[in-house]
Protein backbone atom coordinates (compact mmCIF):
# COMPACT_ATOMS: atom_id res chain seq x y z
CA UNK A 1 0.00 0.00 0.00
CA UNK A 2 1.25 3.62 -0.83
CA UNK A 3 1.39 5.49 2.42
CA UNK A 4 -1.48 8.13 1.07
CA UNK A 5 -4.03 5.63 1.18
CA UNK A 6 -2.29 3.92 4.98
CA UNK A 7 -2.78 7.50 5.79
CA UNK A 8 -6.07 8.34 5.17
CA UNK A 9 -7.25 4.82 6.73
CA UNK A 10 -5.56 5.43 9.67
CA UNK A 11 -7.32 8.77 9.34
CA UNK A 12 -10.87 7.39 9.10
CA UNK A 13 -10.56 4.62 12.38
CA UNK A 14 -9.33 7.41 14.55
CA UNK A 15 -12.40 9.90 13.68
CA UNK A 16 -14.00 6.89 14.31
CA UNK A 17 -12.99 5.65 17.11
CA UNK A 18 -13.35 9.73 18.63
CA UNK A 19 -17.21 9.52 17.52
CA UNK A 20 -18.08 6.68 18.77
CA UNK A 21 -16.32 6.87 22.54
CA UNK A 22 -17.61 10.58 22.82
CA UNK A 23 -21.37 9.47 21.95
CA UNK A 24 -20.68 6.91 25.21
CA UNK A 25 -19.43 9.39 27.16
CA UNK A 26 -22.02 11.68 26.47
CA UNK A 27 -24.84 9.44 27.12
CA UNK A 28 -23.59 8.46 30.51
CA UNK A 29 -22.72 12.00 31.63
CA UNK A 30 -26.25 13.23 30.40
CA UNK A 31 -28.31 9.86 32.14
CA UNK A 32 -30.79 10.94 34.92
CA UNK A 33 -32.61 9.03 37.54
CA UNK A 34 -36.35 9.30 38.34
CA UNK A 35 -37.07 12.86 38.65
CA UNK A 36 -40.11 12.05 41.38
CA UNK A 37 -38.11 9.60 43.39
CA UNK A 38 -35.03 12.84 43.54
CA UNK A 39 -37.89 15.45 44.65
CA UNK A 40 -38.99 13.03 47.26
CA UNK A 41 -35.38 12.18 48.43
CA UNK A 42 -34.57 15.88 49.09
CA UNK A 43 -37.79 16.88 50.49
CA UNK A 44 -37.20 14.40 53.05
CA UNK A 45 -33.48 14.91 53.69
CA UNK A 46 -34.80 18.74 53.58
CA UNK A 47 -37.12 18.15 56.31
CA UNK A 48 -34.88 15.88 58.54
CA UNK A 49 -32.38 18.71 58.35
CA UNK A 50 -34.75 21.53 59.67
CA UNK A 51 -35.76 18.96 61.90
CA UNK A 52 -32.50 18.67 63.47
CA UNK A 53 -31.45 22.23 63.83
CA UNK A 54 -35.13 22.25 65.35
CA UNK A 55 -33.76 20.44 67.88
CA UNK A 56 -30.00 21.67 68.57
CA UNK A 57 -31.48 25.00 68.66
CA UNK A 58 -33.69 24.37 71.05
CA UNK A 59 -31.57 22.23 73.34
CA UNK A 60 -28.85 25.08 72.75
CA UNK A 61 -31.45 28.15 73.92
CA UNK A 62 -30.64 28.57 77.79
CA UNK A 63 -26.89 27.58 77.86
CA UNK A 64 -25.61 28.95 74.15
CA UNK A 65 -24.37 25.37 73.02
CA UNK A 66 -25.53 21.87 73.16
CA UNK A 67 -24.33 18.97 75.19
CA UNK A 68 -22.74 16.13 73.48
CA UNK A 69 -25.99 13.84 74.77
CA UNK A 70 -28.22 16.70 73.37
CA UNK A 71 -26.54 16.45 69.45
CA UNK A 72 -26.97 12.40 70.27
CA UNK A 73 -30.75 12.74 70.85
CA UNK A 74 -31.65 14.89 68.05
CA UNK A 75 -29.51 13.25 65.72
CA UNK A 76 -30.91 9.29 66.66
CA UNK A 77 -34.76 9.86 66.44
CA UNK A 78 -34.26 11.49 62.92
CA UNK A 79 -30.83 9.54 61.21
CA UNK A 80 -31.38 6.32 62.96
CA UNK A 81 -34.90 5.62 63.14
CA UNK A 82 -34.35 1.74 64.19
CA UNK A 83 -32.69 2.51 67.33
CA UNK A 84 -35.36 2.94 69.78
CA UNK A 85 -33.42 2.79 73.07
CA UNK A 86 -34.70 5.89 75.02
CA UNK A 87 -31.41 8.45 76.31
CA UNK A 88 -31.54 10.80 79.04
CA UNK A 89 -30.23 14.00 78.54
CA UNK A 90 -28.12 15.27 81.57
CA UNK A 91 -27.03 18.78 81.57
CA UNK A 92 -24.10 20.19 82.87
CA UNK A 93 -22.48 23.72 83.30
CA UNK A 94 -19.51 22.90 81.51
CA UNK A 95 -18.41 24.91 78.45
CA UNK A 96 -17.92 23.19 74.71
CA UNK A 97 -14.43 23.99 75.06
CA UNK A 98 -14.03 22.25 78.45
CA UNK A 99 -13.12 25.27 80.21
Amino acid sequence: MNLKRMMSILLMVAVSAVFVSSTAFANIATAQTSKTKVDSTSSSDSKNYKDFQKCLSSAEDTKGYATKQEIKDCYSPIYSPTTNTPTTTTSSNVSPSGR
